[in-house]
């Protein structure tokens, strides 16, 4: 089994709740489209697609190491007690698909 890596490191809400609400709200907007639609992709022009996500956070590893070794962020030495578990702890959820 290979394994894949993001190309830029970032987090989003892709499997929170919210997001299939917002989907399923996009697809109702359309479906109740009084008026004929075009053939292709025009149904897009009825919601905006930036709105399916909620949150997105960018935070590369130089960025999330200068965090970690800084003083006002000491409750992440609490939490990792090693640079190595705290290397887990950001590729499971920025590097990693």
């Amino acid at each position: 089994m290979s394994r894949s890596y993001k190309k830029h490191p970032y987090y989003t809400d892709g499997k929170e709740g919210s997001t299939t609400i917002t989907k399923r709200f996009a697809n109702k907007t359309v479906r109740k489209y009084k008026h004929k639609l075009a053939k292709g992709k025009a149904y897009k022009r009825l919601f905006c697609s930036y709105d399916i996500h909620d949150y997105i956070s960018r935070w590369s590893w130089e960025e999330a190491k200068k965090e970690y070794e800084s003083d006002p962020y000491k409750y992440l030495k609490e939490e990792y007690p090693s640079l190595r578990e705290f290397y887990k702890f950001w590729s499971k959820y920025y590097k990693r698909k």
